[in-house]
């Protein structure tokens, strides 16, 4: 970590500060605060925006788990972000998609046009992965690759939330992989451990 983590167990002066770090350790339990937590907390109230906006990314949102693990595991490939890729894949599992289709997202060349069955994902998750990799890499999107990953979603609605969520991702990869949080920014993405 580039930074000194806060320390285990912090404490601070400001009792609103204090009453988070309370709500948090019980959410936590056990686990303790770890890397991620730790790293956070160095701005109390930049750790609970943070936490809000994240909740609501990851439990929120109107979409399927494959489409939001999908978003959440691909930027961690793109980014270099191993600690996002070891969260995220065993949910990608977990969301239904095939260990050869997480092995897919892993390796396939940013903006790779699959067809369906290949690399175990279907046509849906190949035209939303290409749009993953697209707001990712290239920022401005095609009209072309949008409209593939519309047409799998439901309403505007859902187009948002999943936008959101990949540029959510994009942030916290970038944040954990420039200060080295857990110290994973050279760590390589390697097969998922599902």
């Amino acid at each position: 970590m580039r930074l000194k983590y806060t320390p285990d167990p912090p404490t601070f002066s400001d009792p609103a500060d204090q009453a988070f770090l309370q709500k948090l350790n019980t959410q936590v339990g056990k686990r303790g605060l770890g890397p991620l937590f730790r790293t956070l907390l160095i701005s109390p109230p930049f750790a609970r925006g943070f936490l809000s906006f994240f909740t609501a990314l990851r439990t929120q949102s109107t979409l399927p788990a494959d489409v939001v693990e999908l978003a959440m595991s691909r930027v961690g490939v793109l980014t270099g972000a191993a600690v996002e890729w070891n969260a995220h894949a065993p949910m990608l599992k977990k969301a239904g998609v095939s260990d050869e289709g997480i092995e897919t997202v892993r390796t396939a060349a940013p903006g790779q046009k699959g067809s369906d069955g290949e690399g175990g994902l279907s046509i849906r998750m190949w035209d939303l992965m290409r749009y993953v990799d697209a707001v990712t890499k290239d920022v401005n999107v095609s009209d072309e690759i949008f409209e593939a990953m519309r047409k799998h979603l439901n309403d505007d609605r859902q187009v948002y939330e999943f936008t959101m969520i990949i540029c959510g991702y994009n942030a916290s990869s970038r944040f954990f992989v420039a200060l080295d949080v857990a110290e994973m920014k050279d760590a390589k993405i390697v097969k998922a451990k599902l």
